[in-house]
């Protein structure tokens, strides 16, 4: 009897790990998943652009999980991210963001990667503009309850060396 048992089961494994994912996502739902979470990266940029530090991180996951590596430093946490990063953003008035290259990957039904590179510059609230720099942002998208927020998020800047100019 332990024979049968256990060879029904052999038989019901490998019919199992036979099977195509149940989970594949067509072309029509991955452009349609990669467009609502593009339109929500918009509003991400435009609330950083108006230097609004609250709407900003509104966008990120409200969680103890989440994860933002910025140079050389990964924070983790929502509460320990905003408390390290609301101080630097208290003196921006506004920021002049523009992105130049962005690729967006629908990893699963509720996980999207965006990658992006662009230029940005910031004006303090005495009006002064501070110089135009390059950076890189990678953004982990995830549904949780409804909606899309960032559970992990790395920007990156050049090094000094690297934006030197060269000589010919």
């Amino acid at each position: 009897m332990r024979r049968l048992i256990l060879a029904a089961l052999a038989v019901a494994l490998v019919a199992t790990s036979c099977q195509p994912a149940a989970s594949e996502l067509s072309e029509a739902e991955r452009t349609a998943i990669a467009e609502t979470v593009n339109a929500i990266n918009a509003g991400f940029w435009d609330a950083w652009r108006a230097a609004d530090f609250d709407r900003g991180m509104s966008y990120y996951d409200n969680s103890p999980d989440l994860a933002f590596a910025f140079e050389g430093a990964v924070d983790y946490g929502y509460a320990e991210i905003e408390a390290k990063y609301l101080p630097g953003m208290a003196g921006v008035a506004s920021q002049e963001i523009t992105v130049t290259d962005s690729r967006t990957t629908v990893l699963a039904p509720d996980v999207v990667c965006i990658m992006e590179a662009g230029s940005s510059s910031a004006t303090d609230t005495a009006g002064v503009t501070g110089p135009e720099g390059s950076f890189a942002v990678t953004s982990i998208w995830v549904l949780r309850d409804g909606e899309w927020k960032i559970h992990i998020g790395h920007e990156s800047f050049p090094s000094p060396e690297s934006i030197q100019p060269r000589s010919p």
